[in-house]
């Protein structure tokens, strides 16, 4: 029976939780108790709970047997990414992130697979660990934010981590994350229900139209959350492309034509938009996803997708060969 793949499914080792607890001030984030749990709260006051499931491999494994899911490929829990905090501060938490997560996945390798994280506020920092992650912990995929606390992915200070990931088939992966509250998205929950996908759209478009996949060929973007707004507003970036002089700036052909390099989860919450990222973006561009433990997430994945129209192969695609294929599982 084909294995059935979870691409987006998150970790935060329990050392790298207490690394936090004895140095708050360093990581500009503290541990604090409401309603009887615990949370981190970070520099910008939202508050994160500390799920057991990010690091307990009992709960993680019986987890994925209710789901049906046979494997999961882990990445860090975005407010772990310590962008806004000093880079040799930051790089501490990447660096045992990656070293746990290695381990934890060699010794389970039946079950889980794993994503690097690194400091990309200081591009040099990241290469290096990005290089020590992949060369020596065997990490081939690598979880950043859409946005690096005011930087665009465009940025020419990231094109050496570009070229690495194209040149060593270390696929990409976009993960929102905040640096800061943005006034705009404090009510409603708006900063998930609306800023996340907001960032992701913001992300993949700075990486088409500011010329980062004609730069980097071999680059490969796995979005979250279905892509965010992007994949339902293709018609819009090709229109002004065709219409308006700015979008030519750094691209030589319309936005459609670099869909090629764009993956995506399943993670929509319904059925009509995942239906059309499988029709518009080909199901060799979709893979299952989670988003677990948060409870934003999608518990029933494979559910989700038997219930789409498609042909025996492009699900057997979708629940685990695209993930496999592009983890080099």
């Amino acid at each position: 029976m084909p294995m059935k793949i979870d691409a987006h499914n998150h970790f935060l080792p329990d050392t790298v939780i207490e690394h936090i607890r004895k140095h708050k001030d360093r990581f500009q984030t503290e541990v604090v108790v409401k309603d009887g749990r615990e949370f981190l709260w970070d520099h910008a006051g939202i508050l994160y709970p500390l799920y057991r499931e990010y690091y307990d491999l009992e709960a993680k494994t019986a987890d994925l047997d209710k789901m049906g899911v046979d494997m999961a490929v882990l990445s860090i829990v975005p407010n772990a990414y310590y962008y806004w905090i000093d880079g040799e501060a930051a790089l501490e938490i990447h660096r045992m992130s990656n070293d746990w997560v290695s381990a934890f996945c060699a010794a389970h390798p039946e079950r889980f697979r794993g994503m690097a994280s690194i400091p990309m506020q200081e591009p040099e920092l990241a290469l290096e660990e990005l290089r020590r992650a992949h060369e020596t912990l065997g990490l081939n995929a690598l979880a950043i934010a859409p946005m690096i606390n005011e930087t665009h992915l465009d940025a020419e200070a990231f094109d050496p981590i570009y070229q690495y990931c194209g040149e060593h088939e270390i696929l990409l992966h976009l993960h929102p994350c905040f640096s800061k509250c943005r006034e705009e998205l404090r009510s409603y929950y708006n900063t998930n229900l609306v800023g996340n996908v907001y960032q992701t759209n913001l992300g993949l478009n700075h990486l088409i139209f500011g010329g980062v996949f004609e730069k980097h060929p071999g680059l490969k973007v796995f979005a979250s959350h279905g892509g965010g707004y992007f994949p339902y507003q293709m018609g819009r970036l090709r229109h002004g492309y065709s219409v308006r002089e700015e979008p030519h700036a750094h691209i030589s052909k319309s936005p459609e034509l670099y869909a090629d390099h764009l993956y995506f989860d399943t993670i929509t919450h319904w059925p009509a938009a995942l239906q059309f990222l499988a029709d518009q973006f080909g199901s060799d561009h979709v893979l299952l996803g989670t988003d677990y433990p948060f409870d934003m997430g999608d518990y029933q994945p494979v559910e989700h997708v038997e219930a789409l129209r498609l042909t025996a192969r492009e699900r057997r695609d979708i629940c685990g060969g695209n993930a496999a294929r592009l983890f080099r599982i």
